[in-house]
C-alpha cells in the first residue's frame, strides 16, 4: 500500500495548483508540530489530535497555525529534490 501512495504522491506533484512540500528527517525544524492540522483558508483551520478534531475559527488562533505553517514550509523541500525523497523512499521498499 505505501508504494501506491508514493506513486501517487509523485503523480499529483505535476499538477499545476499543487504545491507538495515534504519535511526531510534531517531537516532544521524551527518548529515541532505537536498536532496534525489542516488550514483551509483565513476562516478555517482542523486541528487532529489523538482523541478528537476540532475546528479552529478565531482570528488570532487562526494566525498562530498560519505562523507554524509557514515555520513548517521553510523546512520542507519541493521539486526535484521532494521527487527525490519519494523516489528514494520507493527504492527503500525494494
Amino acid at each position: 500500500m505505501m508504494r501506491g501512495q508514493l506513486d501517487r504522491l509523485l503523480a499529483v506533484m505535476t499538477l499545476p495548483r499543487l504545491s507538495l512540500g515534504i519535511v526531510p528527517r534531517r531537516a532544521e525544524m524551527r518548529i515541532w508540530p505537536g498536532n496534525s492540522f489542516s488550514m483551509f483558508d483565513t476562516r478555517l483551520v482542523l486541528v487532529e489530535t489523538y482523541s478528537a478534531e476540532f475546528s479552529v475559527t478565531q482570528p488570532r488562533e487562526i494566525a498562530l497555525y498560519a505562523k507554524a505553517f509557514d515555520l513548517l514550509k521553510a523546512s520542507a523541500v519541493y521539486g526535484r529534490t521532494a521527487r527525490a525523497l519519494i523516489r528514494s523512499a520507493l527504492d527503500g521498499l525494494g
